[in-house]
């Protein structure tokens, strides 16, 4: 599956989405080799509702240039 190149809003995520439990493009529930996607964004009102977005290993294998490079350390 071809993820998308930006994450969705918090307010578009399922329950799912937002804590982890589910692939952040696709849906599917992650049960092992979930990657971290980035941190999806959103608010209500004054309350940021910021979270750690995680994805399946097939969309998070799918190039999508709005994810940071990967920094290895010496």
């Amino acid at each position: 599956m071809k993820a998308p190149t930006e994450l969705p809003p918090v307010e578009q995520l399922s329950y799912g989405q937002y804590n982890g439990l589910a692939c952040v493009w696709c849906g599917i529930r992650l049960t092992q080799g979930a990657v971290s996607a980035g941190t999806a964004r959103g608010s209500s009102g004054a309350h940021i509702l910021d979270t750690e977005v995680y994805a399946c290993p097939d969309c998070a294998a799918a190039p999508a240039p709005s994810r940071p490079p990967k920094v290895r350390k010496p």
